[in-house]
C-alpha cells in the first residue's frame, strides 16, 4: 500500500556516503579560530561509532548552506559566517568534549548538530549554561522538557511522535497482536508509551514489551521472547549496531511475524542492507521522520546536494535548515548574540509572514524589514513555544529484493 502522493522512486533513496562527493565525505574541516569579524557557528555531528553514517551527508549540508550565504554578502553587514565541527562519535562524553572545545576555544553562538539524544541531553547544561543557542536533530523528549531559557530547537519530530507513528503503520499492514522489542534508552523509551496508546486507540493490542540494553553480547533470550508467542507484528526499536544481531537472530530462528522497525536501525542511510544481506533483512518495514519531499524547498536542497531528484535525504535537511534559521534570526535580530535572537527564531521561521524557502532571498527579504515565514529543506520550521518542531510526517518503506522500497507517509 503506498500513500497516492508518495513519489519518490525506490532508486533514488540515499544509500550512504558513497551516494556523496567524495570531498565531502572525506574527513572533517579543520578546526582553526575565525579571523576577525567572522560569526563563529559549531556542530557536533557523528563520524564514528554506530550512528557515523549520517555524519558526512549533514556536513554537506550545512558547509554548503555556509558557503551560499557567505558567496551572498554573509551576514550582519558583510561579516562572514565561519563554521566548527566536531565528531560526536556517538557517544556521550565525546559530544560534551566537543561542545565545550566549540564553547570555549571557538567561541560560538550556536551548537547545532546533535543527531543522538543521549549526545545531546549531557550537552545541553553546558550549552544553557553559556547562554548559546543548541540545536537538535533527535527525538528523546526530554531535551526540550524543563528551563531551556528559550535557547533550544529541535528539528525533528520527538520521540512521542514516533510511537503513534509505529501504531499506523501496523494498522496499515493489518497486525493487531503485537509485541514491542526495544532497546532502553532515552529516545526509544520515550516511544513506548504512545505507541500502546495508539494501538489501543485503533483496535489494537500490545502483549508485552521486551527490554534490552544497548552492546549486549548476544539479543537471541529477547528475540525468543518477543517472536516466540508469534504476534501479528514485533516492533522493533534499536540503532544500527543491535539491529544487525537482532536481524539475523529473528532469521535464525524462523520467525514469522512481520518487523516494523526504525530507519535508525534498519536503515542507517543502507548501512543495514550492507551488514546483513537482502535475505535476512527482506519483509522488514522501517518509519523515519521525512523531509517535506514533495516541497520546492526540498526539491531545491537536492539540487544543492548534487544528488538525483527524489533522493531522500533523511537528516541533512535539517543541518541546513539549522544554519539557515540561525543567520536568519541573527540577522532579524541585528546580533550575534544567541541569547538575543534566538527571540528572533519563530519571528522568520513560523506563521504569518511571506513564505520563502531560499536562503539568500530570505536574508533580503528579513533586512528590508519584511515579515517572512521561512520553509527549509528537513522541516517546515515551525517551532511551539518549547522549541519542538510542528507538522511532522513519517517516510515508510519497505525491504524488498534487496532494497528500500516506497510503502507510505503516516502523520
Amino acid at each position: 500500500m503506498t500513500d497516492s502522493r508518495f513519489v519518490v522512486n525506490r532508486r533514488t533513496v540515499l544509500a550512504g556516503v558513497g551516494s556523496l562527493p567524495l570531498a565531502a565525505a572525506l574527513g572533517r574541516p579543520a578546526i582553526a579560530l575565525g579571523a576577525a569579524g567572522d560569526v563563529p557557528l559549531g556542530m557536533v555531528l557523528p563520524f564514528s561509532g554506530a550512528t557515523g553514517a549520517y555524519g558526512p551527508a549533514m556536513k554537506q549540508a550545512a558547509e554548503l548552506v555556509v558557503s551560499k550565504v557567505n558567496e551572498a554578502g554573509g551576514v550582519l553587514g558583510g561579516r562572514k559566517v565561519k563554521l566548527f565541527i566536531e565528531d560526536s562519535e556517538t557517544s556521550a562524553t565525546a559530544s560534551v568534549a566537543a561542545s565545550k572545545k566549540l564553547l570555549e576555544v571557538n567561541k560560538v553562538e550556536l551548537v547545532g548538530g546533535f543527531w543522538g539524544s543521549p549526545e545531546a541531553l549531557a550537552a545541553k547544561p553546558i550549552i544553557l549554561a553559556a547562554n548559546k543557542v543548541q540545536m537538535l536533530s533527535c527525538a528523546a523528549n526530554a531535551v526540550t522538557e524543563g528551563d531551556t531559557k528559550g535557547l533550544i530547537y529541535r528539528l525533528q519530530a520527538k520521540s512521542s511522535q514516533w510511537g503513534p507513528a509505529g501504531a499506523k503503520v501496523m494498522q496499515k499492514i493489518g497486525a493487531k497482536k503485537v509485541t514491542v522489542l526495544a532497546q532502553q534508552n532515552p529516545f526509544i523509551v520515550a516511544m513506548v508509551e504512545p505507541f500502546k496508546a495508539e494501538m489501543k486507540k485503533i483496535g489494537g493490542e500490545v502483549l508485552d514489551v521486551v527490554m534490552y540494553n544497548p552492546d549486549q553480547a548476544s539479543y537471541r533470550a529477547e528475540v525468543e521472547k518477543a517472536f516466540g508467542p508469534e504476534p501479528d507484528a514485533v516492533f522493533v526499536l534499536p540503532l544500527l549496531t543491535d539491529m544487525v544481531s537482532i536481524a539475523k537472530e529473528i532469521f535464525r530462528g524462523g520467525f514469522t511475524s512481520k518487523v516494523v522497525s526504525l530507519g535508525t536501525g534498519a536503515d542507517a542511510e543502507g548501512k543495514f542492507l550492507q551488514a546483513v544481506g537482502p535475505e535476512v533483512a527482506e519483509g522488514i518495514y522501517h518509519l523515519q521522520p521525512s523531509p517535506p519531499i514533495d516541497s520546492p524547498s526540498y526539491a531545491r536542497f537536492v539540487k544543492e546536494m548534487g544528488a538525483p531528484e527524489g533522493t531522500v535525504f533523511l537528516f541533512a535537511g535539517n543541518a541546513w535548515d539549522q544554519i539557515c534559521i540561525t543567520v536568519l534570526a541573527m540577522e532579524h535580530a541585528k546580533t550575534q548574540e544567541a541569547a538575543v535572537w534566538t527571540k528572533s527564531v519563530r519571528e522568520v521561521c513560523n506563521p504569518p509572514g511571506e513564505p520563502v524557502d531560499d536562503i539568500v532571498e530570505a536574508l533580503k527579504m528579513v533586512r528590508e524589514g519584511k515579515k517572512i515565514n521561512f520553509n527549509g529543506a528537513g522541516c517546515t520550521c515551525d517551532f511551539d513555544e518549547k522549541g519542538d518542531s510542528l507538522n511532522r510526517s513519517f517516510y515508510v518503506q519497505l525491504i524488498k529484493g534487496g532494497k528500500n522500497t516506497p510503502f507510505g507517509v503516516v502523520s
